[in-house]
């Protein structure tokens, strides 16, 4: 069967398909690292203790952070902690809180997650200006604001 007319082009099968290539190439770019054996919620996390140095961050910050619940933060930061990349360490005033501090292992992951990043990012921006860049992140601003936006 042979079709006259081509389907249309949608923004969001296009964004859909970005993401899908983006996942790949970052799993490919992790797995060459070595540090596959995290899951992409303990990725981020790890990065978000990264940025976060700073300051004391403590399991609720991260249920907040991502939103997810107390008990998958517990499941998630004991698994962690049992392959070396973060410690619980009680605070002076309150045993009951324990502060998340990455380990020379989690921080290490993390340097290698943005360099696999880093590489992802080079070669689907290659031949773009940086002018075409802003461009398009300007659009995707836009785009997000417009579907984030509740007056219609």
């Amino acid at each position: 069967m042979h079709c006259e007319q081509a389907p249309p082009c949608y923004v969001g099968a296009e964004v859909k398909a970005l993401s899908h290539a983006f996942r790949r190439q970052f799993a490919e770019a992790i797995r060459q690292t070595g540090a596959e054996d995290l899951s992409s919620m303990q990725g981020h996390i790890i990065g978000y203790l990264s940025y976060c140095q700073d300051r004391d961050i403590f399991q609720r910050d991260i249920e907040e952070t991502f939103n997810i619940t107390r008990s998958s933060v517990t499941g998630i930061v004991k698994l962690m902690e049992e392959k070396g990349y973060l410690t619980r360490q009680s605070v002076q005033g309150d045993a009951r809180l324990k502060k998340l501090t990455l380990t020379p292992k989690g921080l290490e992951h993390h340097q290698r997650a943005m360099a696999a990043i880093d590489q992802v990012e080079a070669t689907a921006l290659r031949d773009f200006t940086p002018e075409e860049i802003a461009l398009f992140q300007s659009f995707c601003t836009r785009i997000r604001t417009n579907l984030s936006d509740k007056k219609e």
